[in-house]
């Protein structure tokens, strides 16, 4: 199964954080793996922000390099993410997780209120890393 990698999980990528799994690791090395356009939009707003060190077109280099495709936003992707179940306010999340879904892919995260999210609702796409 493909991977859409969250923007933290594609942070620690980057700066080859222990906390990324060997499962993420593989799949990187594979090429099976994937970013949104719209952690690139995250990463653009927390550095500007001062929060991120990563400039975002840095982020998107380094991962582009590394043969991590980069998924644009599709208006499907945004129709789906009124189709998600309430619960989870997070639009960057319910934006990624929408994206996996409209992809056939799994949304690769560590985030806790994302995995509590999912499960609630066991059918959506997550995989914890």
């Amino acid at each position: 199964m493909r991977l859409l990698l969250d923007t933290q999980i594609a942070l620690w990528w980057l700066v080859a954080n222990p906390r990324l799994s060997r499962a993420a690791r593989k799949g990187l090395a594979e090429g099976a793996c994937a970013v949104s356009v719209a952690s690139i939009w995250e990463v653009a707003i927390k550095h500007a922000l001062g929060k991120l060190p990563v400039a975002p077109r840095e982020f998107r280099d380094e991962l582009a390099a590394a043969g991590v495709a980069i998924l644009a936003i599709a208006e499907s992707h945004a129709l789906a993410t009124g189709d998600l179940p309430p619960g989870h306010k997070d639009p960057f999340d319910r934006l990624l997780l929408a994206t996996a879904q409209c992809e056939g892919m799994q949304l690769a995260t560590a985030d806790a209120a994302l995995l509590r999210y999912a499960a609630d609702y066991p059918g959506l796409p997550v995989r914890q890393i």
